[in-house]
């Protein structure tokens, strides 16, 4: 799966507490914006994600912990 990370809002930027909470705990809750009741759990997990994409127009409140991310994926060859 790959996982794009603020498609709808700038999770990056304004969220970012919230983002890391999200990988420490292994799974995000998403609602579909077309059909509010439809919410669907995603697993934060390396057996599950092939990719994350980052899109903010403000990285800087996750570069210094952008590791607690990263260590939970192990290079894939």
């Amino acid at each position: 799966m790959i996982l794009n990370i603020s498609g709808r809002t700038d999770i990056v930027n304004y969220y970012s507490d919230w983002l890391f909470k999200r990988f420490e705990e292994g799974y995000v809750l998403s609602r579909n914006s077309l059909f509010q009741n439809s919410v669907r759990r995603y697993e934060l997990a390396p057996d599950k994600i092939d990719c994350i994409i980052f899109g903010s127009k403000n990285y800087a409140p996750v570069l210094d912990r952008i590791h607690e991310i990263t260590a939970r994926f192990p290079e894939r060859v």
